[in-house]
């Protein structure tokens, strides 16, 4: 008895030994003339959120198996694969967004329609808290780039520690629909509706962190349409917004506040931002179903990329007194869009069932 317990152990060290030596799974490359496309991967599994590691490493969200994946951008192969939640708990992560922090050690998850968020430490996908808030779905997590606050998109937007484990504030605003802050942190803006008395408009409301999150300002953005996503651009001199079809940006003009009296404070300057009274806009068309990571900066903040499907009234964001200058990445059906910087290239998620690595496109839109 004692000596068959054996073999059977040293079977199955023998079995454990060959799996560990085993080649990680790869995915599955696909050829393709298109003369914008670096490499591309079949990934089946409803890609989603996409952002990349310190040492360059894909991860990427999977809403079918709600699972994510680290991908190593030069090979395709599966460096680790994290199931967060099976089948049989009949979940329903979306994995919305995936951002990363500034040290690019923890990645931040967005649930969607699971009313919950999750933090994953770096790059051993390890789980640090999931947060819940029942009720809200999550449409969107953004880590502080000062490393101080965690903000989450819900039904309002909650103010957390950079740790997920206290929810310190709750901003209240009627159907917010994006968040963003600038490169430093030192603003943080929201964008929602806003009630004008006769009628209801976009607005977006920027709120001073290190001020006990006092309101700064709150501008109209000209425009009654949802927007999808927002982000500061130019050396946060402008705000990007976007929605389904038309492109935003609104000027911002930093200026020196008064000086602080009292206290041992009092020598010190706070910076106040404005708003210029008109916002530029642009036609475009996001892909059918794409993502609040659609769009995204570049190498230099002024410029800004977007994936945009085929049609008719895609145009390019050009126009006098414009601090950016985007360039559609024209015919890709992405979901979300990330710039890797070391490749100067843009990696892009498509729930039909891809991974696909795209060279930067020019400003102009080419069709």
């Amino acid at each position: 008895m004692i000596l068959c317990m054996r073999k059977l152990l040293a079977v199955l060290a023998l079995a454990v030994s060959a799996v560990a030596q085993q080649p990680p799974q790869a995915l599955t490359a696909v050829s393709t003339r298109d003369q914008k496309i670096v490499k591309r991967w079949n990934l089946p599994g409803d890609p989603r959120g996409v952002a990349i590691g310190k040492d360059g490493t894909l991860y990427v969200g999977l809403a079918e198996p709600q699972a994510v994946i680290a991908v190593d951008p030069k090979t395709g192969a599966i460096r680790k694969r994290l199931v967060l939640d099976s089948a049989e708990i009949a979940s329903t992560k979306e994995l919305v967004t995936m951002r990363t922090n500034a040290e690019r050690t923890r990645l931040y998850i967005a649930n969607g329609s699971d009313e919950s968020a999750t933090i994953l430490s770096l790059p051993d996908l390890a789980v640090i808290r999931e947060i819940t808030m029942e009720g809200e779905a999550i449409r969107d997590i953004l880590p502080d780039p000062a490393g101080r606050y965690l903000y989450l998109l819900g039904r309002d937007v909650h103010v957390f520690d950079i740790d997920g484990q206290t929810n310190l504030r709750t901003i209240e605003l009627d159907n917010p629909m994006a968040i963003t802050t600038t490169s430093t942190g030192a603003q943080f803006a929201v964008i929602a509706t806003e009630d004008y008395g006769s009628a209801k408009a976009t607005s977006v409301a920027i709120y001073d962190p290190a001020n006990n999150f006092a309101e700064v300002t709150r501008e109209p953005m000209q425009t009654d349409k949802p927007i999808e996503g927002a982000m500061f651009a130019a050396g946060d001199r402008a705000l990007i917004a976007f929605g389904r079809e038309y492109l935003y940006e609104k000027a911002v003009v930093s200026r020196p506040a008064k000086t602080l009296q009292g206290g041992t404070n009092g020598d010190r300057m706070r910076v106040a931002f404005d708003f210029g009274d008109f916002v530029n806009s642009d036609r475009i068309c996001l892909p059918e179903g794409s993502g609040p990571q659609v769009a995204t900066t570049g190498a230099a903040s002024e410029q800004l990329f977007y994936a945009e499907r085929r049609c008719s009234v895609g145009a390019g964001f050009s126009g006098s007194q414009r601090r950016v200058t985007p360039a559609s990445l024209y015919g890709v059906n992405a979901y979300a869009l990330v710039y890797d910087a070391s490749t100067n290239t843009l990696v892009a998620t498509d729930r039909a069932g891809f991974l696909t690595v795209y060279k930067v496109p020019r400003a102009a839109v080419v069709k």
